[in-house]
């Protein structure tokens, strides 16, 4: 068993060095941890309720700051980032929220769109690539409802495709298939797939064996804040 799990690929996107997060009064989510992803992976983070996934998630989305240690995004101390710099890197991060975060008196298709209005893009390419997200979800029905009038695992759907809207380089996704039956399951699985397959680094926290039970991704596993091992097993999705 190690903490320091160093990324197969040469070149590293995310570079985790002796990170420690604390949270008062004395509870320590993540305990010296050090580990790299490299540009275009695929890596499922596992560990029970509690173990520090979500925290490690929120770390590289700069939800929160590590009390101790270094994070870097291409090279770049992320601590040091304040401002448009900031700001600039958050529009490359896709996040798809264990709690989806979404609008509910918005409509499906204002919530996804939302993501790509902040980058300008232009109203006939939005169109399209809504569409062409919820069709890949199974969401073309559920366009123009309300986020609020969906049940939760649709609701989970529709969080995932606005993290995947902008095709960010990289994608950080919190239980995406905790509420979601089989089927929507590898709807899911297969979006993520093709993202990846196209070049984008993607880390899942999850609790779902399914997802990665047929894997040959990193395996990494949490316990206690602390990181443990790495199992390869086969990918057959």
């Amino acid at each position: 068993m190690t903490s320091d799990i160093a990324s197969p690929i040469d070149t590293s996107l995310i570079d985790i060095v002796k990170v420690t997060k604390t949270y008062p009064p004395d509870i320590m989510a993540l305990d010296d941890v050090s580990m790299s992803v490299g540009h275009g992976e695929m890596v499922f983070l596992t560990g029970v309720s509690g173990a520090g996934k979500t925290t490690l998630l929120k770390l590289l989305c700069f939800l929160e700051r590590p009390t101790m240690g270094l994070i870097e995004m291409n090279k770049k101390d992320i601590s040091k980032l304040s401002g448009h710099d900031l700001q600039k890197m958050r529009q490359h991060i896709g996040v798809a929220y264990q709690d989806f975060r979404l609008l509910p008196k918005q409509t499906v298709y204002q919530n996804i769109a939302l993501a790509m209005e902040v980058r300008y893009e232009t109203p006939k390419d939005i169109k399209q690539r809504v569409l062409e997200l919820l069709a890949n979800l199974g969401l073309a029905d559920k366009i123009h409802t309300p986020t609020g009038k969906l049940s939760r695992g649709e609701q989970q759907r529709v969080s995932i495709a606005r993290a995947c809207a902008n095709k960010p380089p990289l994608i950080l996704a919190d239980e995406p298939t905790g509420n979601l039956d089989p089927a929507a399951t590898a709807l899911v699985m297969n979006l993520l797939k093709r993202l990846n397959e196209d070049g984008t680094t993607i880390i899942i926290a999850t609790h779902d064996q399914s997802i990665y039970q047929k894997s040959d991704h990193r395996l990494i596993n949490l316990e206690n804040g602390k990181l443990q091992e790495i199992i390869k097993v086969n990918f057959d999705l």
